[in-house]
């Protein structure tokens, strides 16, 4: 039986997981485009993390320096290129939002859409030619930028278990910028005709920064996701001879992300 190719399916974003947009969608570990090549996908992706802080904190009413629970959602669009045999490039670009709750009564941070973007590669390491199994890798680094959010405290207003001031009076400006790197590696497997399943082990590392200005002072936050090991895992079909959509959820001990997309092979 000869079984058709698979193709990938970016999903982004974010990727961008980016995704404001924590850990995202990645597609399958592998470089299935061959040289010359072009796709374009389309796609949306939400996540949920928590990362630490560091900057000017003040005391602590509970619990550890950390905000809990940024999620994001972002809309996107790409392309992927084949390089070579073997070695696929891709970039994504759209729009993220985020938000995180507040302390207690505090009102919560709830950014409007900013500017987001992926780029990353794809290598194909090996192929099982009786059973189509295909061996790969796939390394993504994403960033969300200028998600805004402004509103009027309450009075002693935090976010981060107390730890980061909302101000006490007049207009309280927020601004978050989020950093993510990802690898991940394991096999595709084709289940059947034009249906394939992926997934493995992932490697997740974030960083951000927060600034929060309110009666002419500007505070500047650091927030960390040190490395984690996780999982993912997705699946994919053909819908038309050119046309493919994907679903994947992603794994750490910190995060969590799950993504949709369509691929569309380039003639």
């Amino acid at each position: 039986m000869v079984r058709r190719r698979v193709f990938l399916s970016v999903m982004v974003v974010g990727m961008f997981s980016a995704a404001a947009f924590a850990i995202a969608p990645m597609g399958p570990p592998m470089a299935p485009l061959p040289q010359g090549q072009y796709a374009g996908a389309l796609g949306y992706a939400f996540s949920d993390m928590n990362l630490e802080i560091s900057g000017p904190l003040g005391a602590s009413t509970a619990g550890e320096a950390m905000v809990s629970d940024i999620q994001t959602n972002m809309y996107y669009g790409g392309l992927v290129y084949g390089v070579a045999d073997g070695w696929n490039l891709y970039g994504v670009v759209g729009m993220a939002d985020a938000e995180f709750p507040g302390d207690g009564t505090s009102p919560d941070f709830d950014g409007d859409e900013g500017f987001a973007f992926a780029i990353g590669c794809k290598k194909t390491i090996s192929k099982d030619e009786e059973s189509g199994t295909v061996w790969g890798t796939v390394f993504q680094f994403s960033e969300a930028r200028r998600i805004d959010d402004s509103f009027r405290p309450v009075a002693a207003g935090t976010w981060g278990n107390g730890l980061i001031s909302q101000g006490s009076s007049g207009l309280t400006e927020a601004e978050l910028e989020l950093y993510e790197i990802q690898l991940a590696a394991g096999p595709t497997v084709p289940l059947c005709e034009g249906v394939c399943l992926y997934g493995g082990p992932l490697l997740h590392f974030v960083e951000g920064d927060l600034e929060v200005k309110n009666d002419g002072n500007r505070y500047e936050y650091d927030l960390e996701q040190h490395l984690e090991i996780g999982a993912y895992v997705g699946a994919q079909a053909e819908l038309a001879d050119n046309i493919l959509l994907g679903a994947e959820f992603l794994w750490t001990g910190e995060a969590w992300g799950l993504g949709i997309g369509a691929t569309i092979l380039c003639p």
